[in-house]
């Protein structure tokens, strides 16, 4: 027989008491490692979607325009299983002009999705939420809107208070650049040389980035016309169908009719494009294309209403020429309501004092120099407009 201190010595089925009272706790912490594991899988598939979303959104909003983007980031998500208002899931979707300080046009998704309890509800009071946020956009700080050829000199010269007002719209430089006098650049500004600010307080730029590599021409696979084989020459307005006018287009100030109608298509225009004061041009699917030696004289208070293109071999561009026999093109106080490019490589594009530009629309300038000054302010709608990009402004996912 054992004697009492032996039995207070005894610790034999201590260890089974242990283990009883700790079953809970255990229990419990297996639980809660199930549910976390549960949890990091949805985190895991909520990022995914999120991601997805916000790439297809950019891209949608890029060709369709914003409706387009918000419609897809969320059919996206739905298609992961992420459906907006169901199941107490949220997807949203944003359009943003600035990312960590860059401005562009930026597309964000944010996903959320409350999460599910097992035994984990005995330690926590209500469950966590399943969040995951992506941002995709235009890496390079926007669509081209402006682009200088030239690789010496000063390529991009934006003078005495003007402003490219769009953050989606940047302009880039293959040489330096001059900014002056009150201007601002809301958006991107990429120059291969450097920028020449005077009155430096008096400049704004969104984001400024020197010492680029020099951009490609983005039409420089686009055809010169062939061989002009008439003598057609437009010398008043009126309605005219597409073709050949190899003796020119000159509308003078004593013109009877100074609106010239375009029906859709091609206008190889040879020999001289004068275009008096008050001249207005009206056309849909046209371009014009200048042969090269043409001579251009463009005169005050110019109205242009012009949508380039969607397809062919002029896709994009609303008005050209190459190497022509005028070396400077200037618009004063003209009225560009214009949806595509003026593209002339070996040309300077002047325009100046208090010319317009359709905010809803997208006139791109590519010149092999271009220069802007006294209040001809642009606030184009170029992001998603068809206009030939640079090449690296592709969608991208940024965060």
């Amino acid at each position: 027989m054992r004697n009492r201190t032996d039995l207070t010595r005894d610790n034999r089925g201590a260890t089974a008491a242990i283990f009883a009272m700790a079953m809970p706790l255990l229990a419990g912490m297996g639980a809660l490692a199930v549910d976390v594991g549960l949890w990091t899988v949805q985190k895991r598939e909520a990022q995914g979607a999120a991601d997805q979303a916000a790439f297809s959104a950019a891209i949608a909003a890029q060709a369709s325009g914003d409706d387009a983007g918000h419609l897809e980031g969320k059919a996206i998500a739905a298609s992961m299983g992420f459906i907006d208002g169901q199941d107490d899931v949220t997807v949203t979707t944003n359009k943003l002009d600035s990312l960590d300080g860059d401005s562009g046009e930026f597309w964000e998704v944010i996903v959320e999705k409350p999460q599910t309890m097992g035994l984990a509800a005995l330690f926590l009071g209500s469950a966590p939420t399943a969040r995951a946020r992506a941002v995709a956009g235009t890496a390079s700080g926007g669509a081209a809107c402006i682009i200088g050829l030239s690789t010496s000199g000063t390529a991009i010269s934006i003078d005495n208070n003007n402003s490219i007002s769009n953050p989606g719209c940047a302009v880039y430089s293959n040489a330096n650049m001059s900014m002056k006098n009150g201007s601002t650049i809301n958006g991107a500004a990429y120059v291969a040389g450097s920028i020449d600010k005077q009155n430096a307080g008096q400049v704004t730029i969104g984001r400024e980035v020197t010492g680029v590599t020099p951009v490609p021409d983005p039409y420089a696979d686009v055809p010169s016309p062939g061989p002009c084989t008439n003598s057609t020459k437009i010398t008043n307005g009126g309605s005219y169908s597409a073709g050949q006018f190899c003796a020119g287009i000159e509308i003078r100030n004593n013109a009877s009719n100074k609106t010239l109608n375009l029906a859709s298509g091609t206008y190889v225009v040879g020999g001289i494009l004068r275009l008096d004061n008050g001249v207005t041009i009206n056309g849909t699917g046209v371009t014009l294309v200048l042969r090269p030696g043409t001579t251009v004289t463009l005169g005050n208070n110019l109205v242009f209403n012009l949508t380039a293109p969607t397809s062919g071999s002029y896709a994009g561009i609303a008005m050209m020429g190459r190497n022509l026999g005028t070396n400077i093109l200037a618009w004063n106080n003209a009225i560009f309501n214009v949806q595509g490019a003026f593209y002339f490589p070996n040309q300077e594009l002047s325009i100046k004092n208090n010319s317009v530009f359709n905010s809803t629309q997208c006139t791109q300038l590519v010149g092999l120099v271009v220069s802007i000054n006294n209040n001809a302010n642009m606030n184009d709608e170029c992001p998603g407009s068809g206009i030939r990009d640079i090449g690296n402004g592709k969608v991208a996912l940024l965060a």
